[in-house]
């Protein structure tokens, strides 16, 4: 085959096409890129309503949000808080996570400052209550903290068995907590 012979194959563009072939690609064409434009179109509108729906503007909120700071996270140390409780090592919680300068609040007012404080609470708690069974539920979390609810049973200095639900809600400071304030449960008995 000479050169000649393939340049005039390689020119070949197909069949010619009819004028009414010819209008339907072009509708066709057209059509794709009409549907291309309207999904660019809805896609900008969701990404607006979106940006709308996740932050409107407030006049009276402040502009730098909440944190609590570097290291673990609220969520994270809720998380370990939880399972090292339920697996009966409330005292590595305790030692793992708990600021030297925490403050431990309890439902009737009580202050106990720093970890010593926070160990002499509960040396005086383990003489004078026996846990029966006791579970950690959540954590629930924000930018700040996060908070425990704990039901279970325990008997009394009496030796009278009662229930037990209270929360504990924890303040996270550059990955440990400061605070940890206890609430019962208002229809406790």
């Amino acid at each position: 085959m000479s050169k000649d012979n393939k340049k005039k194959n390689t020119d070949k563009k197909g069949p010619e096409l009819s004028p009414e072939e010819l209008a339907a690609k072009a509708a066709a064409k057209e059509a794709r890129k009409t549907e291309k434009a309207a999904a660019k179109a809805a896609k900008r509108e969701a990404k607006k309503a979106a940006k709308h729906a996740a932050a409107p503007a407030f006049k009276h909120v402040r502009k730098n949000k909440l944190s609590s700071g570097k290291g673990p996270t609220p969520q994270e140390i809720g998380e370990s808080l939880v399972a090292l409780f339920n697996a009966g090592k409330s005292d590595e919680a305790e030692s793992t996570w708990y600021h030297r300068k925490i403050e431990s609040i309890e439902d009737d007012g009580a202050v106990f400052k720093g970890w010593k404080g926070v160990q002499e609470k509960g040396k005086w708690w383990k003489e004078n209550f026996t846990v029966l069974s006791m579970r950690a539920i959540g954590p629930y979390v924000c930018s700040t903290g996060f908070t425990v609810i704990f039901t279970g049973r325990i008997r009394m200095p009496d030796g009278a068995e009662v229930d037990a639900h209270e929360c504990g809600v924890y303040t996270v400071e550059d990955g440990r907590i400061v605070r940890e304030q206890f609430m019962k449960w208002a229809g406790a008995k």
